[in-house]
């Protein structure tokens, strides 16, 4: 560039400079400090502001998981008029189950025995203050046989039901119980499930609770004993719930019908006076008596007469005996046949002393039989009076 140029745009920038330094005016300190706080207020805003979203993002997250899928967007949302719940006060009712040794080892009370059958030996059970027996084989009585478990009142807690057996070994009596506890934890009783009855049921097998409260109990129509094993028993479950004062039975037969393998039959005989009849003999007649006391049929009825071997059977009476006694020989059996329930038959028979046979005064027997319809023998729990004694003398 020609040095001309250079000097005339030297003198041109001194010139613009000259003119417009007069105009311009740098900011004071107060400029400043406005500046600054601004900048600052825009900063704490936006931090502000980030806070905010940062905490509102993860709390709608959670409420959206908490919160129960609403009705449909078109249904309308309505108050609700349930009634707030109350919380009851009342304490829950005590736990009556009670283990068997501190039952055994408890002094308890029971349902009487006065209004059962009594025991064979004619000793009385204690029902007030006893204590319960655990042997099976001692002569104890009131034996506790078995236990179950279950909400029998329906309270909600857990009752105890025993199987209680006046004597073991006997034919009765026996009867369930129902135990439960106070609000102090005292073994209470709660009443009598079911017994033992005359006629039946003479034996209680066993027992169980159901769920539904039911107490169910075993029992047979004979109590097994000498010559009546419990398999001829009939046997049947009837089922006991409490009604808020005492059980009832609501399942199950109230009874049982005629055992086909048993039978309660009895004879009977008056004495024997022999008078002296034409030439060396002697005679006279006894009265028979043979019931069934049963329900059931007899098949077979059969006398069995154990007489001195100087008497023999004479007269009409001896004609409902199947057999022909005329010609028959000792030892002397009459069948009679069927008998009915409740039958009662009376029979005179005569019976007489051959000529030439001496005989002094005795006794003699009668025993009664009966058979079924297969021609087994029936059972009898007694068969003392099965069998009759009398005496034959001379007037």
């Amino acid at each position: 560039m020609p040095e001309f140029d250079s000097a005339r745009l030297d003198a041109e920038f001194s010139t613009y400079r000259a003119a417009m330094l007069p105009a311009i005016t740098p900011d004071g300190p107060t400029a400043v400090r406005r500046t600054v706080r601004r900048r600052r207020r825009r900063a704490a805003i936006t931090v502000a502001a980030a806070l905010v979203v940062a905490v509102a993002v993860p709390m709608a997250g959670q409420a959206g998981l908490r919160r129960d899928p609403g009705p449909p967007a078109t249904a309308t949302p309505t108050p609700s008029d349930s009634p707030t719940p109350s919380i009851s006060s009342a304490p829950p009712a005590p736990d009556g189950r009670i283990e068997r040794t501190e039952l055994l080892a408890a002094t308890v009370d029971l349902p009487t025995w006065d209004d059962l059958p009594e025991r064979p030996d004619g000793k009385a059970c204690g029902s007030r203050g006893i204590r319960l027996s655990g042997d099976p084989v001692g002569d104890d009585a009131n034996l506790l046989v078995e236990m179950g478990y279950g909400d029998v009142d329906r309270d909600g807690a857990t009752e105890t039901v025993v199987l209680v057996r006046c004597l073991f070994g006997t034919r009765g009596p026996a009867q369930v119980v129902a135990f439960d506890r106070d609000t102090a934890g005292r073994i209470v009783t709660l009443g009598r499930v079911a017994a033992t009855a005359d006629p039946t049921p003479e034996w209680l097998i066993g027992l169980e609770v159901r769920a539904d409260g039911v107490t169910r109990v075993a029992m047979a129509d004979r109590a097994p004993g000498p010559g009546w094993p419990l398999e001829q028993s009939q046997r049947q479950w009837r089922g006991y719930r409490w009604d808020g004062n005492r059980f009832k039975q609501t399942e199950g037969p109230s009874g049982f019908g005629p055992n086909p393998h048993a039978a309660d039959l009895s004879v009977s005989s008056s004495n024997l006076a022999l008078a002296r009849e034409p030439g060396d003999s002697f005679a006279g007649t006894i009265e028979v008596r043979v019931r069934n006391a049963s329900a059931g049929e007899v098949a077979e009825a059969v006398l069995s007469f154990d007489l001195p071997w100087q008497l023999r059977p004479v007269g009409d009476g001896w004609k409902r005996c199947r057999e022909n006694m005329a010609v028959a020989l000792a030892p002397y059996r009459c069948t009679l046949g069927r008998l009915a329930p409740h039958a009662d038959i009376r029979l005179t028979l005569g019976l007489k002393r051959a000529q030439g046979t001496p005989l002094a005064s005795g006794k003699a027997t009668i025993e009664l039989f009966g058979s079924g319809a297969d021609g087994t023998a029936l059972l009898e729990r007694e068969r003392d009076d099965n069998l009759a004694t009398f005496t034959h003398y001379y007037r």
